[in-house]
């Protein structure tokens, strides 16, 4: 069916793919921050309300720091697919593009 189908920027794909490094990097920083900032949470008292606010918030501030890290790897690897992803299509244009360049000089009968 002609005009179906999508239009693809690899310029975006690969600008994208560097700000989704950038953000796993962020993630990455900012779960060390969180974990320091949990051990000095710890060494805040033991009167009521610590302990209740830390009974409560460690389990869920624990859960939040080990899986940010993780978070932050997998937004990366996001990133580099997309920024390979871009340079893939820019190859592949430029193969058809040679492709077809190739195969007209073969037939200049054709008007482009």
């Amino acid at each position: 069916m002609a005009g179906s189908g999508y239009d693809v920027d690899p310029a975006v794909l690969k600008t994208q793919g560097g700000v989704f490094g950038d953000i796993g990097s962020d993630f990455s920083e900012a779960a060390k921050k969180l974990q320091a900032t949990l051990k000095a949470a710890e060494e805040w008292g033991s009167d009521e309300f610590v302990t209740i606010f830390n009974d409560f918030y460690k389990p869920v501030s624990e859960g939040i720091a080990e899986s940010m890290p993780h978070l932050g790897a997998e937004i990366s690897k996001i990133g580099g697919k997309l920024a390979a992803m871009g340079a893939h299509y820019d190859s592949t244009e430029q193969e058809q593009h040679e492709h077809l360049a190739k195969y007209a000089a073969h037939r200049p009968h054709i008007a482009p």
